[in-house]
């Protein structure tokens, strides 16, 4: 059971940092991307053949090559930023809403349908495996994955203190400022484009990142791992705890992932409907981010910025001062009006 756990936590710690990439591109700056799991598919294969060697017949796939495993990573989210800077400038450079968010579909299938037909880029349907303890430090199966949660934790700790800072930034207010509204941004002086283009890639390099930690943390992928629509369990997250929050953000991506997408797995399939078990844990999520849409549609943790972007939650003792001023001065003002003779009420 511990092992079990451990790896469900693992991997809510993984795809938290891709939910975080994601909040940037749409919690921060406005644009709903149906793309950014495509980016961690490319970070996870990439991470692969990077690491795993050559192939073997009849294997097939790219590069091949046997890197020490935290170059590979950065490789990997090279490429991956690289393939973003693409699809960005097409995407955001005259689109927006419901056309970005259809141009981003259209690539992530193409890519999906590319990567998955085309065997001599990442061996097609089989995928690629292979890849386990990528620092060689010799562990068992059970030790290298209790350390690896572990690591996961600590790196995650990292990510959202990266963004978190971040989003308090200068940077991380202008990016608001555009997405509240761009006519006003871009006539005080703001980049639009240029704005939204670097939350962009940054967003797509933390799933590039992501994408290179579940490669060491499954060992193996293929296109059956990635279908497009898991986006949007993504997406759920991100409703759930909080879009523009990173706390938010970490805290949703462990309910949906944790609470929803493995706990449901104990729902019961008949033996002769043995799918009903997966498309009822899909029905649930799909439920779930209808009713945060009508019930809380700010989330669990909404996001807390002032008209500056640096105000944050503030503390009772703040809420109460500011209270038993107000009340003091409501005092004095019908003290004043008493005094003039005019009627208070």
């Amino acid at each position: 059971m511990l092992q079990y756990w451990t790896a469900i936590l693992t991997e809510a710690a993984i795809f938290a940092i891709l939910a975080m990439g994601i909040d940037m591109i749409w919690g921060w700056a406005g644009d709903f991307d149906l793309s950014a799991y495509a980016y961690f598919a490319l970070g996870v294969y990439m991470t692969m053949v990077l690491t795993i060697g050559k192939p073997h017949a009849p294997v097939t796939y790219v590069f091949g090559l046997h890197l020490f495993f935290p170059l590979a990573v950065v490789l990997a989210v090279v490429v991956v930023v690289a393939f973003a800077a693409i699809i960005g400038a097409i995407a955001l450079r005259s689109l927006r809403e419901v056309y970005f968010s259809i141009t981003t579909l259209g690539a992530v299938w193409a890519i999906y349908y590319w990567v998955e037909n085309y065997t001599p880029l990442f061996n097609g349907y089989n995928g690629v495996y292979g890849l386990f303890d990528p620092l060689g430090g010799g562990l068992s199966y059970n030790a290298y994955h209790y350390l690896f949660f572990a690591a996961c934790l600590i790196i995650l700790l990292g990510v959202y203190l990266l963004v978190s800072r971040i989003s308090t930034s200068p940077f991380g207010r202008m990016i608001r400022a555009v997405r509240d509204d761009e006519s006003a941004a871009s006539v005080y002086g703001r980049n639009v484009f240029w704005a939204k283009y670097r939350t962009y890639l940054f967003g797509a390099g933390l799933a590039g990142f992501s994408g290179s930690l579940f490669a060491a943390y499954i060992g193996a992928f293929n296109p059956l791992d990635w279908r497009p629509t898991e986006i949007f369990v993504l997406y759920a997250a991100i409703l759930v705890g909080g879009r523009g929050n990173p706390k938010g953000v970490v805290l949703g991506s462990f309910i949906v992932y944790v609470g929803f997408v493995e706990l449901t797995r104990y729902i019961p399939s008949p033996a002769a409907r043995p799918e009903l078990g997966p498309a009822l844990r899909q029905i649930l999520i799909g439920l779930l981010i209808i009713l945060m849409l009508k019930f809380r549609p700010s989330g669990l943790i909404p996001e807390r910025l002032g008209g500056d972007g640096t105000e944050g939650r503030r503390s009772w003792r703040t809420l109460f001062a500011k209270r038993t001023l107000e009340s003091k001065d409501s005092d004095v003002a019908l003290g004043a009006v008493s005094a003039s003779g005019v009627d208070a009420s």
